[in-house]
């Protein structure tokens, strides 16, 4: 069915009865590929026919171009002129006039009974010799009874002087045929799906063949395969996608395939050129401009080339009006061509990637095809694999990060950039999966060895082997360390991996170079800030060693305000929210740690390995605000998040936090299990021992065996001495013995272990005075244990430990209950819950503050201090302290 072509038809139609009147006519049908030339020349011939004209036809073929006279001799088949005269003058590439001569009279002799139709498709396929021949014709047919109608698509340059001269000749019509219209699209579709059904999908099939009858008819027959009216792309599709990509030209075909890898976003799911091929839409520069030069250098083509293919792609329908692929359907079509061999589409995606590159493309649209691209050897590739992978793990895709990233180990050489690069994809790699970059830390560390990884670079890696236990390599590798390097970013790495070498594996300092040795000078007043890595590992260590509580807050706090501090170094958070805990502002740490795992809409999406810190973190905050249920919780969940493996040497940290709440809740055999759990050897020379130790101590006191708890506690103190670290901050050893010397009816040995003079680190921490405070407070006599227990419960109370205050009312409630003093009214005896009231409101709470502290009602608190009130005989909240002291 013919359909929005009446009005060439129509033309056409005239231009035969010129001709049948004596008067040679001409027409050229003018149209991109696959638009309908040859259907309406074929309706054009069955109308001569039905007119009394003889009809001629020849069609062009790219496969028979090469040979001397094939499409004239389809005209006038009589001559055999393909088979008698095509080796004659192939020299001169001109055609004998004799033969010229003979084409004439043939023609005139089948004019003479009846008027002639010339039909000739796809001139632009006609060879040389018989384009000579039809210009023969054309100069000498002006009156005779013919008509010579051709058909030319815009991508060929042979016919132009043929072309030509039919443009000179008074009577040539020339149509230009476009896509068809959504009218006629409708009309189509009536005739093969019937009325009602054809105006629904008529959009649709306008949006996926742009008016292409050919990519038109073949939806119908890809609806009529699955016995639907709505179109969906398929087998017939996509045939139509080659041919009309085949018959536009080599060119054409070239710009049509950069086009298609250029759109491909996301190569990743076939990054073997044999794999299924995914496609996309990839944002250009400019929608209604493509970049000539990008394409052209994909398509290996002369700039000049590529607008004219573009115009084409465009008039056949292939590509929009924006120079793109209409359809995702196209792209793959056209990169899942049989013809387009898996060498040629490596080698298409590989120009793709340097293209883009040079331009300053994106890294994920870089990357992308270097994922589905030949290796270059260059030295950019492995650095944009990485970028791209950064940008994958923001978005939260880690299985395509992981792909890239692997990808980029491949691609980096063993040059010093190339090994630098390698170092900076595997860190980017741990924060996926640790355990799977030990291997690669070892072979750079070897490559350490030799000289060729940048100073800075080793002390990355020196971190990151530290981190994994592989201390002899880090050693190694730090021992080619310099003093200074021309990198201004050495300095500030050296000092980071000095401070952490001080608190994080005092164990294995000494064995390491001097320049990692030396202590990290504090900057003075005056001095510019540090960068924030190098002030996070700095107030950690403040806090581990003494330091200012009020500066490591005010330092702290700085760092944890720095924008996007999260998601660029997770690790600085952790040590700043730590150094927190330390110093006791339980109520910061709790503020932030909580900030940094709530959802942050339009931020990167954080990955396992942090997600997994961050959970430890806050794990290990609520432990010490005394909420061991909620740092279960988190604790568990930052296992489940990160692999035993993954957290190396650190592993121990978070199961001595667990180890601790499950002690605190009771479940002994829960805290069993996660202190007996393996940990790597150079566990012991990190500071994460020390919780351990700490913990199992705990556990041990709580199952009764004070012995064992002695062992532990004391090997904590000697550990922490031998560091120079002793500091209660990290676990108040001296408190855990002296319970456990108390368990073994030693008293005295607690009060000495806790005196003043010998235990002056326990001293300047309130969470570590009040602990101190309230075992005291067991060797003291009744008369004073209660003033000592208050003390001890105000400490716990400013420092937010929920737990301490817990079982420091726990201990006053027993003190009551052996020691009774006759109250200042005669067989005054206030209740439990009564005492626990009176002994926080004489601390200086308020109702509202009590009952939130003991999770009751104000008016029950109120209720409470009536009764009290009454039976000490007082009038005064100021009177309380006085009374219970002189009454519990």
């Amino acid at each position: 069915m013919l359909v929005d072509r009446e009005a060439e038809l129509a033309t056409l139609s005239a231009a035969l009865a010129e001709s049948a009147r004596g008067t040679g006519a001409f027409a050229v049908v003018h149209g991109a590929t696959a638009l309908g030339k040859t259907e309406l020349l074929h309706a054009l011939r069955t109308r001569a026919t039905e007119h009394g004209f003889t009809v001629r036809t020849a069609l062009g073929s790219p496969t028979e171009q090469p040979f001397p006279y094939a499409l004239v001799d389809q005209l006038v088949p009589e001559l055999a002129l393909l088979a008698t005269e095509s080796d004659q003058d192939e020299a001169q590439h001109t055609v004998p006039p004799h033969v010229l001569r003979r084409i004439y009279h043939a023609t005139l002799a089948l004019a003479a009974d009846r008027p002639l139709l010339l039909c000739v498709d796809d001139l632009h396929y006609a060879d040389h010799a018989s384009q000579q021949c039809l210009l023969y014709l054309v100069r000498r047919l002006r009156t005779a009874r013919a008509a010579l109608v051709v058909t030319e698509a815009p991508h060929g340059t042979a016919h132009r002087t043929l072309l030509a001269e039919l443009q000179y000749q008074p009577r040539t019509r020339h149509l230009f045929l476009s896509p068809l219209t959504p009218r006629g699209i409708t009309r189509l579709l009536a005739h093969h799906l019937g009325e009602p059904a054809a105006a629904r999908p008529t959009a649709e099939f306008h949006r996926l063949t742009g008016g292409n009858p050919l990519l038109l008819r073949a939806l119908l027959d890809d609806a009529a395969a699955t016995a639907g009216t709505v179109p969906r792309p398929g087998a017939a599709y996509r045939s139509a996608v080659l041919a009309c990509a085949h018959r536009s030209g080599a060119e054409a075909l070239a710009v049509a395939r950069a086009t298609a890898v250029l759109g491909t976003t996301d190569t990743a799911s076939a990054p073997h050129p044999d794999a299924p091929r995914a496609t996309g839409t990839a944002p250009p520069k400019s929608p209604d401009s493509p970049d000539t030069a990008l394409l052209a250098a994909t398509a290996a083509l002369a700039p000049r080339v590529v607008p004219q293919a573009l115009a084409a792609l465009t008039a056949s329908a292939l590509h929009d009006d924006h120079h793109r692929p209409r359809h995702p359907a196209v792209a793959e079509a056209l990169l899942a061509d049989p013809d387009l061999s898996s060498a040629a589409h490596t080698a298409l995606r590989a120009r793709a990637a340097r293209a883009l590159h040079a331009q300053g493309a994106p890294a994920v649209a870089v990357a992308a095809q270097l994922m589905a691209g030949a290796p270059l050897g260059e030295s950019w590739e492995a650095p944009a694999l990485r970028a791209a992978a950064e940008e994958h793990l923001a978005a939260g895709d880690t299985t395509l990060a992981a792909r890239y990233l692997r990808c980029a180990v491949f691609r980096a050489d063993d040059s010093p950039q190339g090994l630098a690069d390698r170092l900076a994809t595997v860190a980017v790699a741990w924060r996926l999966d640790p355990p799977g970059v030990i291997t690669q830390l070892r072979a750079l560390a070897g490559h350490a060895r030799t000289g060729l990884l940048p100073p800075r670079a080793i002390l990355h890696l020196v971190q990151a082997l530290l981190w994994h236990g592989r201390e002899e390599d880090a050693i190694t590798a730090a021992g080619t360390l310099p003093d200074e390097d021309a990198d201004p970013r050495y300095a500030t790495e050296l000092a980071v991996t000095r401070l952490r070498l001080t608190h994080t594996y005092p164990g294995t300092l000494p064995w390491m170079p001097a320049v990692l040795r030396r202590p990290s000078p504090a900057p003075e007043p005056t001095d510019p800030p540090e960068p924030v890595e190098v002030a996070a590992a700095r107030t950690l260590h403040t806090a581990l060693t003494g330091g200012d509580p009020d500066a490591v807050a005010t330092a702290a706090e700085r760092v944890l305000r720095t924008p996007g501090i999260v998601d660029h170094r997770p690790d600085a958070v952790v040590v700043a929210i730590q150094a927190l805990v330390y110093i006791d502002r339980l109520d910061a740490a709790d503020a932030w740690s909580d900030r940094f795992l709530a959802p942050r809409p339009g931020f990167p999406t954080p990955t396992p390995v942090r997600e997994a810190l961050l959970h430890q973190t806050r794990s290990f905050v609520l432990l010490r605000r005394g909420e061991p249920a909620a740092a279960c919780e988190h604790g568990a969940h930052a296992l489940d998040l990160m692999p035993e493996a993954g957290w190396g040497t650190a592993l121990a940290f978070p199961l001595a936090v667990l180890a601790e709440a499950h002690t605190a809740l009771g479940e002994h055999d829960r805290a069993a299990e996660l202190l007996d759990r393996p940990l790597p050897e150079a566990t012991h020379r990190t500071i994460f021992t020390v919780p351990h130790q700490h913990a199992r101590g705990l556990h041990h006191l709580a199952l009764d065996r004070p012995r064992d708890a002695l062992a532990c506690f004391v090997s904590c103190g000697e550990t922490l001495r031998s560091w120079g670290l002793d500091t209660p901050a990290l676990a108040p050893w001296r408190t855990g013995a002296a319970e456990a010397w108390l368990a073994l009816g030693r008293p005295e040995r607690a009060v000495r272990l806790l005196d003043d003079r010998q235990a002056a680190p326990v001293h300047r921490r309130p969470r570590a005075r009040a602990g101190a405070l309230r075992v005291l407070a067991a060797t003291e006599p009744p008369e004073r244990r209660a003033a000592t227990l208050a003390r001890a419960l105000e400490l716990y109370r400013a420092c937010g430990d929920r737990y301490g205050i817990s079982r420091t009312l726990a201990d006053l409630d027993t003190a009551a209950e052996r020691h009774r003093t006759p109250a200042p009214a005669p067989g005054v005896v206030l209740t439990t819950a009564e005492r626990r009231v009176a002994v926080l409101a004489a601390q200086g709470l308020s109702n509202r503050e009590v009952a939130a502290e003991l999770s009751i009602a104000v008016s029950t608190v109120e209720q409470h201090l009536t009764r009290v009130y009454r039976k000490y005989r007082i009038r005064h909240r100021r009177e309380l302290r006085t009374r219970l002291a002189a009454g519990i």
